[in-house]
């Protein structure tokens, strides 16, 4: 920590505290950008920028074993029975690696240990920037205007109110839980749901979930729950996921109503609740490990991604920098916050700005064009990718971006260029091969689609995604009717890891008809409508496997009925190489 203090120029801030001594503070700032729900912020490990997802919620930073290949970095063995547990509770056994070098901005901090192993996040980072890091001293959370500061105190700052950025606007003040790690306590305090207390675990790599049991003791019933879904932590485990209506969520003088989160069933934790990024993008947060204290403001808007209302009752919106006053980079930062919120207004105005002042940064353009495709508007999306790739040809997520357009905004050619380009400069672990593996099966070219997936399979052994990734490769062979003995091998892999996912059983029964093999396909296509009874395509791909064993009346009642939930079906099967049913 000499290091940071010393190593960076640093802000100071001073104000009275009452009679007592001057309560000072030096902040190290570090910008971060939203991608999607994920704050990323750019670390230097051993000299290479890498994004680093913001996580709070994680006691140690991590890298993913792909991204630690790719470094080049020594892995090595933790003591027997170490383990971190997922939100699944499932637990994964990491390796170790000590960075000899961590670059923050203009500070170097040596000998930083990461944990290696868990889930690539597929969201733009190559690992999480855990509390081992945000911890070390107080931490301000600023993530609407794209900055997490690391604050050092000096003088008498017990009784202080450390949001100094306030003014006028009211502040809410949380005691926080103590903690049995104290060198990276999680961020816990009580909150009301519904008027039932719960620990709330302030999670900044998260969204938003309420555990199932704290959803029953607020008085929802399982009949209140809807649209039954998965979700998964860090591992391979997963957990049941749907979203209820609350009525009131409380929190150090604010409540928020009417709101609509998610709930999960994990179990075994210390928290009832995760409070994620939607809570932080609309306040602005400094936490005090050592004092043991939460201070927020709110910024406006809505307080949970989820919610029917916009305002948090007991307090009122800080107010907001001009653009006038932010520079270039301020202003990106700030749009990609309301790109994420969905506010594509504020998004644009202040990328309109910050583009008008730093014409040539390309990384500007890209998140113009990702508001320009929010709001679908097309021209101008391919514009702005085009502007940005003209400025920076190794922008890979630009080019990634315009490849995958729809038929109607990128032309077929240049897609498949772009697609070219980027399998020839991604490193053989980049975690966008994946991308590239479902932009070339949309383009009809399989042969290169296997060889991404391949690619992707190889370095991602402990991804959650592992499953759908085989069972991509067994349906791209399976439309391409190549190597279906391989195509086999991958269903059934992916069908052994996940047996209650409904694609997969669907895939292998179409497989089966290619094989000819009916009433194997009618087999899998039973399992596939067990779980998914409305799949239209597993309904259309046992009519067919109806029609070749005989049974006539039951194949036109399955037809009939595949039609009937996507009236487009024929087409598409005959697009993806297969005989439509007569």
């Amino acid at each position: 920590m000499n290091v940071i203090r010393t190593a960076v120029g640093t802000l100071l801030l001073a104000w009275a505290a009452s009679a007592q001594a001057e309560c000072k503070i030096r902040a190290i700032e570090l910008p971060v950008r939203m991608d999607g729900p994920r704050a990323i912020a750019m670390l230097g490990i051993n000299g290479t920028q890498i994004p680093l997802i913001v996580d709070s919620g994680a006691f140690f930073s991590t890298l993913t074993r792909a991204s630690a290949e790719e470094l080049g970095l020594t892995l090595q063995r933790l003591p027997e029975g170490a383990t971190v547990g997922g939100l699944a509770g499932n637990m994964v056994h990491p390796r170790k690696t000590t960075v000899k070098t961590v670059q923050l901005l203009n500070s170097q901090i040596p000998d930083i240990d990461f944990l290696v192993g868990g889930n690539d996040s597929g969201l733009g980072g190559m690992g999480v920037l855990g509390r081992n890091i945000l911890s070390m001293l107080d931490t301000e959370y600023d993530l609407a205007h794209g900055m997490i500061r690391f604050v050092k105190l000096t003088g008498d700052c017990d009784n202080t109110n450390m949001a100094y950025w306030a003014g006028d606007t009211p502040v809410s003040e949380v005691k926080l839980l103590s903690s049995p790690t104290p060198g990276r306590p999680p961020i816990r305090a009580r909150l009301q749901l519904n008027g039932h207390e719960v620990t709330a675990l302030f999670d900044t790599g998260a969204s938003t979930i309420v555990s199932l049991d704290a959803a029953h003791k607020a008085g929802l019933k399982d009949a209140d729950l809807r649209d039954n879904s998965t979700t998964y932590g860090v591992g391979r485990g997963q957990v049941k996921f749907w979203t209820a209506s609350f009525d009131t969520v409380s929190l150090g003088g604010e409540t928020v109503r009417h709101n609509r989160l998610g709930v999960s069933d994990f179990e075994g934790r210390d928290f009832d609740m995760l409070v994620g990024i939607d809570f932080f993008l609309s306040h602005r947060v400094y936490v005090s490990s050592e004092n043991q204290r939460m201070f927020f403001t709110y910024n406006g808007g809505p307080v949970f991604a989820r919610n029917v209302e916009l305002k948090a009752e007991g307090a009122a919106p800080a107010a907001s920098a001009a653009a006038d006053t932010l520079s270039a980079d301020e202003l990106f930062r700030r749009g990609t916050a309301s790109l994420s919120r969905k506010d594509f207004a504020a998004a644009l105005a202040d990328l309109d700005r910050a583009c008008a002042l730093e014409p040539g940064n390309a990384r500007f353009h890209l998140a113009r064009a990702e508001v320009f495709r929010n709001l679908k508007n097309g021209p101008k999306a391919q514009a702005e990718l085009d502007a940005a790739l003209a400025l920076d040809p190794k922008l890979d997520e630009a080019r990634l971006l315009r490849a995958t357009s729809t038929p109607r905004e990128a032309d077929h050619a240049r897609a498949l260029q772009d697609l070219g380009i980027l399998d020839d400069t991604l490193t053989p672990q980049s975690n966008m091969r994946r991308s590239l593996a479902q932009a070339y099966d949309q383009l009809g070219a399989p042969a290169m689609a296997i060889k991404q997936w391949t690619l992707w399979i190889e370095n991602h052994r402990d991804d959650i995604r592992l499953p759908a990734a085989r069972n991509g490769r067994c349906w791209t062979r399976t439309e391409a009717n190549i190597e279906l003995k391989e195509a086999m091998a991958d269903c059934d892999d992916a069908i052994d890891d996940e047996s209650d996912n409904a694609s997969f059983h669907g895939s292998r029964g179409w497989l089966q008809l290619r094989l000819d093999q009916p009433a194997k396909a009618r087999v899998d296509f039973d399992r596939a409508l067990k779980i998914k009874p409305d799949a239209a395509w597993s309904l259309y791909g046992r009519g067919v496997a109806r029609l070749r064993l005989g049974e006539t009346a039951a194949a036109q009642a399955d037809l009939a009925a595949a039609r009937k939930a996507e009236p487009k079906i024929d087409a598409q099967v005959k697009d993806a190489g297969f005989e439509p049913a007569s």
